[in-house]
């Protein structure tokens, strides 16, 4: 049982300052997560929760793994392990991480002489430190089970998550690979001009994740606000491309061969040295740009499996399949991820379905805690499946009429979601908004508030099965952004 000198020095310790001082030194070592190949072994996991560490935890169990020589992605608190018949070893050294959540008792108590005196009171939110143990620290532990790869299912996770994303992608240039964001376009060499496949798709991946930050996007400003190579944006925006292609990587199991860094490591170095809140934030966005990336994929497939569902199916049959694609949907959407809900120039809030409970992420400190909040159901009227099917058929032919027939057109994510641009037609139950000039989305509309109308520049944000419609205002930035 520790002291109370050594409970208040645990107190005292700045653990941000601690894993940006230890990601400094291995940046400066050359042996970053994000500098090195990574093999797709897993993203760090619970293996009681079944639940994939984010944000700033996962990046600083990745360094420390990499640090110890940790083969086994799977971490675990010292009561976990024991409630599962496990045991840590004696002497074994744990890793700290960072868990904000609210704490109701914390705000009462004493008198209250301020305006909100009898106001509903808000529970306080609270830092929590836990600290957990790599299952290579613990013995019982069943041995862990990799999934092998292979070469074809490889290229074959690559080429779902490309495709599925609905990115335009060009391949047209000689030795440079970079995300447009005024065309809203990725441009790469030819397949033929990289060595292997992990080289081709640790690329096009690294772009795809500078695409995700688009206005119409996740409005990431560390890119919407980057005007030229080499200023501070730039380098902080080529930080969250890498990290969240070594976080695709593990989640797919997709090889990570890194690109050339050194004209970053600098930059890097000196603005984590500069905040110590810098490594957060940026492990953070990649966070959020890996699960709008595998969101898309899950709700392309889904809506692939529905529109090719077979007239032969009996009707039961078809029932139990949707069911089933809806609950897997929603098991999907808790992995990897919650939605956002609301973003502002101070934070993004992001509901948690299930838990009754929001994510709060204020970007100048670079924290995540989480509130309680009661979110009121859907309870606007759901047309049938065959109704929708038809729609949207309809609205695929209606862009491709407008845009081009090789234009692409998917249907929006309800559960998170914020697209930008113009209203260029609708159909029975859609409505259809322009993305880029070759790739547009179908709105349901009885999901939207209020309808926006034909001719209209939009921006439209989904949160809990719910588009709120705004007018858009028109930001343009003409340089790429490149490897």
């Amino acid at each position: 049982m520790s002291s109370p000198a050594q409970s208040k020095a645990q107190q005292n310790r700045d653990f941000r300052q601690e894993v940006t001082d230890s990601i400094v030194r291995m940046l400066e070592q050359g042996v970053a997560p994000w500098q090195k190949p990574w093999d797709g072994a897993g993203i760090p996991q619970n293996p009681t929760t079944g639940r994939a560490y984010r944000g700033g935890n996962a990046l600083h169990l990745m360094a420390t793994a990499i640090r110890r020589e940790f083969d086994d992605p799977r971490w675990l608190t010292y009561r976990q392990a024991a409630a599962q018949g496990w045991q840590v070893r004696q002497g074994e050294k744990g890793t700290q991480i960072e868990f904000w959540q609210a704490n109701p008792q914390a705000e009462r108590g004493g008198d209250r002489t301020d305006d909100t005196a009898g106001a509903k009171e808000q529970p306080r939110l609270v830092r929590r430190v836990y600290t957990v143990f790599n299952a290579k620290q613990i013995g019982g532990i069943p041995a862990y089970a990799p999934r092998q790869h292979s070469a074809f299912e490889t290229a074959q996770a690559g080429e779902r998550i490309l495709a599925n994303s609905g990115a335009t992608i060009v391949h047209d240039q000689a030795d440079q690979a970079f995300y447009r964001p005024g065309t809203d376009s990725i441009h790469l060499p030819p397949r033929n001009a990289f060595k292997d496949a992990p080289g081709y798709y640790g690329t096009a991946l690294h772009e795809l994740a500078h695409w995700t930050g688009h206005q119409s996007r996740l409005n990431r400003s560390t890119l919407t606000d980057s005007y030229r190579f080499g200023d501070v944006n730039y380098a902080r925006e080529e930080l969250r491309a890498e990290l969240a292609s070594v976080f695709l990587a593990a989640e797919r199991g997709i090889p990570h061969d890194p690109a050339s860094h050194a004209a970053y490591v600098g930059s890097w170095i000196k603005a984590l040295r500069e905040d110590k809140n810098e490594i957060f934030r940026a492990a953070h966005d990649a966070s959020a740009a890996t699960d709008y990336l595998l969101t898309l994929e899950r709700e392309k497939t889904r809506a692939q499996a529905i529109e090719a569902s077979p007239d032969s199916i009996e009707p039961e049959q078809q029932r139990t399949e949707l069911d089933d694609e809806t609950r897997q949907l929603k098991e999907d959407e808790q992995a990897v991820g919650p939605g956002t809900e609301w973003e502002s120039t101070r934070g993004t809030v992001r509901h948690e379905p299930g838990s009754e409970t929001v994510l709060v992420h204020g970007k100048e400190p670079g924290e995540d805690r989480r509130t309680p909040v009661g979110i009121a159901p859907n309870s606007a009227a759901v047309p049938s499946r065959d109704d929708l099917q038809k729609s949207f058929a309809a609205a695929k032919a209606l862009a491709a009429q407008a845009l081009g027939e090789n234009a692409k057109t998917r249907t929006a994510l309800t559960a998170s979601g914020n697209y930008r641009g113009e209203i260029i037609g609708e159909t029975d139950l859609h409505v259809v908004q322009r993305l880029s000039p070759v790739s547009a989305v179908a709105h349901m509309k009885h999901l939207l508030d209020p309808q926006p109308g034909i001719g209209e520049n939009v921006v439209v944000a989904y949160s809990n099965q719910k588009g709120t419609v705004r007018d858009a205002h028109r930001r343009t930035k003409g340089r790429g952004m490149g490897r």
